[in-house]
């Protein structure tokens, strides 16, 4: 049976795992419309938005503009080019029911997509805020479809998102959400957890982790060069939330035993100016680099050249922690043992002691006990690389979880 999928997300494309999620759905040849925000700046190139075609699939918000007149006229002009739909765009005015989001236009402006196709068989919305949007859509008569929303971090951690007074009009967090909506999907067990403290019954919520492509991830046997410096790699944004100091601080133990060792860190982020004061303070410019935001070929570079990965995470004030921490499957994909905090979901990723070690979060003389056992023990790295490998192949590829969500939305249909 081919499905017809409404799939809204925030801005498009943005999210790898996204894209390889919609990947198997068009591989299905099902009929997918993405509805979003509109793109990033500089949106990243991927070459499946290509192959796929996936820009063409996609409806678009019109640009807001800043200034409430040209904001109204252009609004205007939007209502008289959708007269045949104008019933549902007046709608979205009733300042009454929606209040500021009415009186700013912003529902206005986010019902525009909607009103191209309004009746699907999947409606899958990625992200809490979208879940809630959505409500509003299907209030004034749009977005028909069974409701499926997927968490991923923000959306049930960032304390000042969750502090909000309303969401979208709607009060309460995710209290109407969980009305209406039949299936919540998380990435892992403590999110599970993290989304029924927040009101959401449990036998609604399912754990699905964000899968990768493990045969792009593979690693190419001929960068193993048996008397190269060692290499650590950590894969990560520059936040607070993913603790590099603590990493930093851990590669400063290590440097009496390997001073050739050579930490590299791929990503960019707020922390960077702070990251860069910590490299000149512990004296490692000449073993810490911070590389900045890199491709996913050139990610794929670095994997095949580091001995261990290294994912140092804790839940940060903001309340910000990890949820799965996809980079520690592509790692292990890619037969790298792995060390890292139990911040949040990340544990539940690999298999301690088999494939990778967990230490408590800002444990640095834990971090330096196993990275320098794993430094020490190339056959220990070996043996833990294939195992990791061999685990995330069996319960992280995409076409493991893709059978997963198809049996989630045959699920959702059979209620």
């Amino acid at each position: 049976m081919k499905l017809r999928i409404a799939y809204c997300v925030s801005y498009f494309p943005a999210e790898t795992y996204h894209l390889n999620q919609l990947k198997g759905l068009l591989d299905d040849r099902h009929r997918v419309t993405i509805f979003s925000i509109g793109k990033l700046k500089n949106y990243p190139d991927h070459a499946l938005v290509n192959e796929y075609k996936m820009l063409s699939l996609t409806h678009e918000r019109p640009f807001i503009p800043r200034n409430k007149l040209l904001r109204f006229l252009k609004a205007f002009g939007l209502l008289m080019a959708n007269l045949r739909d104008a019933r549902y765009l007046l709608r979205t005015l009733n300042i009454r029911r929606y209040g500021k989001y009415a009186a700013n236009l912003q529902f206005f402006y986010d019902t525009i997509p909607y009103l191209r196709e309004r009746e699907f068989d999947i409606v899958h919305c990625q992200f809490g805020p979208n879940g809630i949007k959505a409500l509003n859509f299907r209030e004034i008569g749009l977005l028909k479809g069974r409701l499926i929303t997927s968490f991923h971090g923000f959306d049930i951690n960032e304390k000042a998102f969750l502090s909000w007074p309303s969401h979208y009009s709607r009060k309460g967090l995710y209290r109407d959400l969980s009305k209406e909506c039949e299936i919540f999907t998380v990435s892992s067990i403590f999110s599970k957890q993290t989304v029924v403290n927040l009101g959401i019954p449990a036998q609604k919520i399912e754990v699905l982790p964000v899968g990768l492509d493990t045969k792009k991830f593979i690693r190419d046997q001929n960068t193993i060069v048996p008397t190269a410096p060692p290499i650590v790699l950590t894969v990560s944004r520059l936040v607070p939330f993913k603790g590099l100091e603590y990493s930093m601080l851990t590669i400063k133990n290590l440097i009496p035993d390997f001073p050739s060792l050579k930490y590299h860190i791929l990503g960019e982020g707020e922390e960077r100016p702070t990251l860069e004061k910590l490299i000149r303070e512990l004296g490692l410019e000449k073993n810490v680099f911070l590389h900045g935001a890199a491709t996913q070929e050139q990610v794929l570079a670095f994997y095949n050249r580091a001995q261990v990965f290294l994912l140092s995470s804790i839940e940060a004030e903001d309340g910000e922690v990890e949820t799965q921490g996809l980079v520690v499957q592509e790692a292990q994909s890619m037969e790298l043992p792995v060390v890292v905090s139990n911040a949040g979901g990340t544990p539940e990723g690999l298999i301690d002691g088999k494939t990778g070690f967990v230490v408590p979060q800002k444990d640095v003389h834990g971090m330096t006990v196993k990275l320098r056992t794993l430094l020490q023990n190339p056959t220990l790295r070996d043996a833990m690389g294939k195992a990791g490998r061999a685990f995330v192949v069996e319960r992280y590829d995409n076409k493991v979880q893709h059978q997963k969500l198809m049996q989630l939305y045959q699920a959702l249909l059979h209620k």
